[in-house]
């Protein structure tokens, strides 16, 4: 499988050659940081509307995140989707996230695929659902 030349798809590049499993459909979580609460809650609330509207987002949760000392102390967001882990697919949501998150002085920082420990079961994987 290739990939276009940029961090996505280095990073799928990645998992191809580790093996993952593209046929699935995954939670995506995407991430963005604030320096105030209140923007992080005003993006927040925008997804909590596409919930609503039956968006396959099944997270919305902001938390604190220190990464270097009190003047770097920030909010995290964290938006996780049911996406099939295609180029394509990621890039539009990440896109998406991105210009919504600089609307609110954010800024857009990655995003990852949970694919459980070595040893998990299914039914571990479960207990630990993004629902």
């Amino acid at each position: 499988m290739q990939f276009p030349k940029d961090e996505t798809g280095q990073i799928l590049q990645e998992m191809f050659d580790a093996g993952f499993d593209f046929s699935e459909e995954y939670v995506v979580d995407f991430f963005a940081l604030f320096h105030k609460e209140e923007d992080a809650d005003a993006v927040a609330k925008i997804f909590l509307r596409r919930i609503d509207e039956q968006e396959a987002i099944v997270k919305v949760e902001n938390r604190k995140y220190d990464h270097g000392g009190k003047e770097s102390d920030a909010i995290e967001l964290q938006i996780s989707k049911v996406l099939p882990v295609t180029y394509e697919a990621i890039s539009e949501f990440e896109q998406d996230y991105k210009r919504i998150a600089e609307k609110h002085n954010g800024y857009s920082d990655g995003w990852g695929v949970y694919m459980g420990e070595d040893g998990e079961s299914e039914e571990d994987l479960e207990e630990d659902s993004y629902t």
